[in-house]
C-alpha cells in the first residue's frame, strides 16, 4: 500500500502563483483531518507525507510532518514510509539552505531503498544528494551521483515499467543543467539531445518544446547558427500556440543575439525588439536588459545614436539586476509538472485516505510522480542555484556603481565601468562654481562630530537636487566645500546662466 515518496514544490514563479495556493490550501485541508487525529498506520503515514509535501507556508511544520512520519515508520518498521520520511525530511532542510542536515537525511533515505532493494527510490535518493553536492560547490560529486541515479534509471527493470523512460528523460535534463551551469556545453547538449529523443517517442510535447529551447541556447553559444535557429525557432512556434510568452522572450533574444553576430540586423532588431517588448510587459529584468544591449548595438550600427543611447541607458538601468524570472526549460517544466502534482492531490480525499489502496494502480501513480518530482526539484535546486549567485553579484555590483556615481560625474562613471578607464576631454564654453558655508570653522569647534556630518550631509543632498534640476554637474565635495560645474559633459550655450 504505498504511493511514490512526493517532493514539496514550495518554489512558485509569479506566473504561476496560483498552483501553489492551490497547493497550500490541501495542506490546510489535510490539516483538518490530521487535527482530528482519525487516522491510524499507514493512512496516518500516508497523510503525513501529503502534508510535509504540501506545506508551503511553514518550512518548520512541514519537518515536523516529516518527523512524526519517520517515527511512525520506525515502530511500524515501515522501511518504504521510512524511505518517504527522511526523503521530505532533507527536502525541508534543503529549501532551508541547511545542506549538512540535509545530505545524511537523504542518505537514510537511500538506505531504507536499498533495504527495499528498489531501484526508482534509490535513483531518487541519489539524484538529490547530487542536488545538495552542487549547491555545497562540488559539482564533480553532483555528477557522480546524478550519473549513479541515470544508471539506475537506465536499467530495463526500471525504464521498462510505466513512467521509466519519462523518468530517465527528466534525469538526463538535471545532469545536462549541471553542465550547462558548469559551461560544458558539449555533454549539456548531448544529455538535453538523449532527453528530447525519448520524449518525441512518448509524445510529450510540452517537455520537449522546452529541450528544443535549450538546444537552441547551447547551439547559440557554440556559434552553430544553422541548429540554433531551426530550435530556437520551432520552440517559439510552439510555445506562441501557449501563449506562453516568458520562455519565448529568452528565446527571441537570444535568436537575435545569433543572428546580429552573423550580420543579419535586420532580422536581429526585429527580434530584439519583440524580445524586449515580452520581457517589459512580464517584468523579466535580465531579459530586459539583454535585450536594450543587443538594441543599442544594432542602433549604433545603424548609426541611430538618438535610440542607441536611450537602449544602453536601459540596459545599464537593468544590467545584473538578476531579482527576475529567469527563464528556461526546467523551470516551466516543473511549473507544468506542479500542476499535475496539485490535480494529482486533488483527487485525494477522505474516503479515499481509508479504503485500502490496490497495490496494481499505485505503481502507475507513483511512477508518474517520480517523474513530476524528479523534474520539479531539479528546476527548484538550479532557479535557487542561479538566484543565490546572482543576488551575490547584483549587491557586490551595485556597491560598486553606487560608489562610482557617488565619487564621479555620471558619464565619467558610465565610461570607466564600460571601457575601464576614462578618457581626457577638452570643454571649451564651461563655468565651474565653488561653495564653502560661512563660519564652518567656528561651528565646527563647538558641535559633535556626528551632527556636523548630518547637518553638511543634509544641505549637500538638497545642492544634489539642485544639479538635477539645472543639469548642471557635481564634481566632488572636500569638508564643507562643494564643487560642480556646467556644460560639460553635454556642451551647452547658457551654462553660466544655469549657475
Amino acid at each position: 500500500m504505498k504511493g511514490l515518496p512526493k517532493l514539496f514544490t514550495c518554489l512558485v514563479f509569479c506566473c504561476y502563483a496560483g498552483f501553489a495556493q492551490q497547493q497550500q490550501q490541501k495542506a490546510d485541508s489535510l490539516r483538518l483531518i490530521y487535527e482530528a487525529d482519525t487516522l491510524k498506520g499507514v493512512d496516518k503515514m500516508q497523510l503525513l507525507e501529503d502534508l510535509a509535501f504540501n506545506e508551503l507556508n511553514d518550512a518548520v511544520l512541514g519537518l515536523a510532518y516529516a518527523e512524526e512520519l519517520i517515527s511512525l515508520a520506525q515502530e511500524a518498521k515501515n522501511n518504504y514510509y521510512l524511505y518517504g520520511g527522511y526523503l521530505q525530511k532533507g527536502h525541508k532542510l534543503f529549501t532551508q539552505n541547511n545542506l549538512d542536515k540535509a545530505l545524511p537525511a537523504y542518505q537514510e533515505a537511500l538506505e531504507y531503498a536499498k533495504k527495499d532493494n528498489d531501484k526508482k527510490l534509490e535513483a531518487t535518493a541519489l539524484m538529490y544528494q547530487g542536488f545538495v553536492y552542487y549547491d555545497s560547490g562540488e559539482p564533480d560529486r553532483a555528477v557522480e551521483h546524478v550519473e549513479q541515479s541515470i544508471g539506475l534509471f537506465r536499467d530495463p527493470e526500471v525504464r521498462n515499467q510505466d513512467g521509466g523512460a519519462g523518468a530517465l528523460a527528466a534525469a538526463l535534463i538535471n545532469l545536462g543543467n549541471i553542465y550547462l551551469q558548469e559551461n560544458e556545453l558539449g555533454k549539456a547538449g548531448e544529455n538535453f539531445e538523449e532527453a528530447a529523443e525519448i520524449y518525441r517517442s512518448l509524445n510529450a510535447r510540452t517537455q520537449l518544446k522546452y529541450v528544443l529551447g535549450n538546444q537552441g541556447m547551447i547551439y547559440a553559444k557554440l556559434g552553430d547558427r544553422t541548429k540554433a535557429e531551426a530550435n530556437l525557432t520551432e520552440a517559439i512556434r510552439l510555445l506562441e500556440e501557449d501563449e506562453n510568452y516568458a520562455p519565448i522572450a529568452e528565446y527571441q533574444i537570444t535568436l537575435s543575439e545569433v543572428y546580429k553576430e552573423s550580420g543579419d540586423f535586420n532580422k536581429a532588431h526585429s527580434l530584439a525588439d519583440k524580445g524586449l517588448e515580452n520581457a517589459e510587459r512580464l517584468g523579466l529584468k535580465e531579459l530586459i536588459s539583454r535585450a536594450s544591449r543587443v538594441m543599442a548595438d544594432l542602433d549604433f550600427q545603424s548609426e541611430n545614436y538618438k535610440e542607441a543611447f536611450e537602449h544602453q541607458a536601459m540596459y545599464m538601468q537593468y544590467k545584473d539586476s538578476m531579482d527576475v524570472e529567469t527563464v528556461d526549460m526546467n523551470r516551466l517544466v516543473r511549473a507544468q509538472a506542479e500542476l499535475e502534482a496539485v490535480q494529482a492531490n486533488s483527487k485525494l480525499e477522505v474516503q479515499a485516505l481509508q479504503r485500502k489502496r490496490e497495490q496494481t494502480a499505485l505503481w502507475a501513480v507513483g511512477i508518474t510522480a517520480l517523474l513530476l518530482t524528479i523534474i520539479a526539484f531539479g528546476s527548484y535546486k538550479r532557479y535557487r542555484f542561479v538566484k543565490n549567485t546572482n543576488q551575490i553579484i547584483s549587491e557586490e555590483r551595485d556597491k560598486s556603481d553606487n560608489l562610482l556615481q557617488n565619487i564621479l560625474p555620471k558619464q565619467t562613471a558610465m565610461e570607466l565601468k564600460k571601457l575601464g578607464r576614462v578618457r581626457a576631454q577638452r570643454f571649451e564654453k564651461v563655468t565651474v562654481m565653488f561653495t564653502d558655508f560661512k563660519g564652518f570653522t567656528s561651528h565646527a569647534e563647538s558641535m559633535d562630530p556626528e551632527k556636523l556630518v548630518e547637518s553638511i550631509d543634509y544641505y549637500f543632498s538638497h545642492f544634489d537636487t539642485i544639479m538635477d534640476k539645472h543639469g548642471l554637474e557635481k564634481i566632488k565635495t572636500v569638508g564643507d566645500a562643494y564643487m560642480c560645474a556646467s556644460g560639460l559633459p553635454y556642451p551647452s550655450e547658457d551654462h553660466a546662466h544655469r549657475i
